[in-house]
């Protein structure tokens, strides 16, 4: 039976943001078994054919009252006799039954979301998270949820390591909101728990690459490899100069006179990067035929990097290494 105190009856995530969808299958999941112990969880695999029957057969009375949590992971993929069975039990919802439904978004089977909601279900939006400000909006976020400060400069830090990796981001904060004690987090902590992972690694050796410091690069190349799982290295680093310069020339093609705010927005980067994204743009825009045949260099070593496109041709971890130094010397 329902329990005073117990969350929404019935909780739907609607977008395509896995960490968000993420928190919100394990928050619902966590409440609800906070409030019923004993309760069962019931997965249902939508695109199963017997789908219908086995929603019907999660939400039947049974003779003690069991209470039951149903859980459905893209209510979209449900055929018509699904859909038919699911809106039978948001009309008639037993009261042993909650319900934890996703939706990826979209106008497949959207009237389902639109019949959860006239149910009473609480509907949270788990939208893709753009890059640039919406990310770093997102993150502050995070740190205020733990009670907790970041400087921008150590949120952006973050960023430029991992990407738009969330579960990978939202560890990383965990992490060091956990570990470092003083308010704000800065930089320097960041560097600090990071600094020998090859991910951050990978920007600081695309930064060297982009601004024309090809022996320091090098050098960084060779320590990452040394201090961090060799494997990731070349993944990593080149993924942080397809990255690095993909902004380049985002910026560098900016229209003459826009704010550093401005530019951030069309090249989806945070302001304070601009000033050097132009610095390193400078060096390369007389050289463009040079820049056009490393854009071809990097999207051959990607593959390469994660293990060839054929059969038997992926390299071991020492020819990694040897082509990704032939990488980084053709930047010279």
């Amino acid at each position: 039976m329902q329990c005073l105190g117990v969350p929404n009856r019935i909780t739907i995530a609607v977008g395509s943001e896995t960490a968000l969808v993420d928190r919100v299958k394990a928050s619902t999941i966590a409440a609800v078994t906070r409030e019923v112990p004993d309760i069962t969880r019931i997965v249902v695999d939508p695109s199963d054919d017997e789908a219908a029957a086995n929603i019907a057969q999660a939400c039947a009375p049974t003779l003690f009252g069991e209470d039951v949590l149903m859980v459905i992971e893209g209510i979209d993929d449900l055929d018509d006799d699904g859909v038919d069975s699911l809106k039978e039990i948001f009309d008639q919802l037993p009261e042993n039954v909650w319900l934890l439904l996703t939706h990826p978004g979209g106008n497949k089977r959207k009237p389902l979301i639109d019949a959860a909601v006239k149910a009473g279900a609480e509907k949270i939006e788990c939208k893709d998270i753009k890059r640039g400000p919406e990310t770093i909006a997102f993150l502050t976020k995070e740190v205020t949820r733990r009670k907790r400060k970041m400087t921008p400069a150590a949120l952006n830090l973050l960023v430029e390591s991992f990407g738009q990796d969330f579960p990978a981001l939202i560890s990383a904060i965990g992490q060091l909101c956990s570990d470092v004690e003083v308010d704000p987090i800065d930089e320097v902590h960041v560097r600090a728990y990071f600094e020998g992972t090859a991910p951050i690694s990978g920007y600081k050796i695309s930064d060297a690459i982009w601004e024309k410091r090809t022996a320091d690069a090098m050098k960084l190349l060779r320590q990452t490899a040394l201090e961090s799982d060799p494997g990731r290295v070349g993944v990593t680093t080149v993924t942080a100069m397809a990255s690095g310069l993909r902004s380049m020339i985002l910026v560098g093609g900016s229209a003459p006179g826009a704010s550093d705010n401005e530019v951030a927005r069309e090249a989806g980067v945070p302001p304070w990067k601009v000033k050097t994204l132009r610095t390193q743009w400078s060096r390369w825009s007389g050289d463009q035929r040079k820049l056009a045949s490393l854009v071809v260099a990097i999207a051959e070593a990607d593959p390469a990097m994660k293990g060839g496109i054929e059969t038997g041709t992926a390299l071991d971890l020492e020819q990694k290494l040897f082509e990704l130094e032939k990488l980084v010397t053709r930047t010279r």
